[in-house]
């Protein structure tokens, strides 16, 4: 199976087109994904097709070429069309209670890996249990215990403290992290150059303090050789003379 990206939403591939890679005709649009309780993985998915959307055809996972802005599909003109396992379950709307017998949430959602069908987290509305403020959060598949057709049972420890859910950061985490890197690197580019600056500016203040400090010592220096020269001599006093 090729792919443009890797883990998606399960809502996202709603209402794709699907196309019959043998043919390239269209055979309808996504209408429902299905997985195995069991394995939690993806294992097909529901086609409708017709005016109002009445015809319903099921496609294994296994068929799944490729998953893009459309799902091609192989199909075999020669084999029966399969039908939906029993087993298979659609676990949105699923009433999430936990392990401790209280209800935590609902499964509104789910991340899944399109090239292995693997769920990595649901996604679950908050019922507001234990204060945890409304919004959507993850629930990782190692949580979950059992899935029923109604119900999922939790490990209360993993809906306790949730975490939240925010749109495309599973898209996101590698782009924001790059530019985190890239903004301190930044940082400490200009850091190191304020550095450097202050550093050449203090060079120069030095420099320029040694050249007023010798300007000044050589006008001390000359102004004390022109009061020199300024000063007359002490008068000389006659000799004495021996006559009488």
């Amino acid at each position: 199976m090729s792919t443009s990206q890797q883990i998606v939403k399960r809502s996202e591939l709603i209402n794709r087109r699907t196309i019959d890679r043998r043919t390239a005709e269209e055979v309808g649009r996504v209408d429902r994904l299905w997985l195995d309780p069991h394995s939690q993985r993806a294992i097909g998915f529901t086609c409708k097709s017709g005016l109002l959307g009445n015809k319903k055809r099921w496609f294994a996972w296994a068929q799944v070429d490729t998953v893009g802005e459309n799902v091609l599909v192989t199909i075999n003109p020669e084999l029966p069309e399969l039908h939906q396992p029993e087993q298979a379950v659609c676990p949105i709307g699923l009433e999430v209670l936990t392990d401790a017998g209280n209800k935590a949430g609902t499964v509104v959602d789910y991340l899944f890996d399109v090239r292995t069908g693997s769920v990595r987290d649901y996604l679950f509305k908050s019922s507001g249990w234990r204060g945890v403020l409304d919004g959507i959060y993850l629930l990782p598949v190692q949580a979950i215990s059992t899935i029923g057709s109604k119900r999922a049972i939790v490990s209360e420890a993993a809906v306790s403290e949730p975490v939240q859910y925010a749109e495309g950061l599973h898209h996101k985490v590698g782009m924001v992290a790059e530019f985190l890197q890239e903004d301190l690197d930044r940082t400490l580019k200009n850091v190191a150059g304020v550095k450097r600056n202050a550093q050449n500016l203090a060079e120069k203040l030095q420099d320029k303090a040694i050249e007023v400090r010798d300007v000044a010592q050589e006008k001390v220096a000359e102004l004390k050789r022109q009061r020199d020269e300024s000063v007359p001599p002490d008068p000389v006093e006659p000799p004495e003379s021996d006559l009488p």
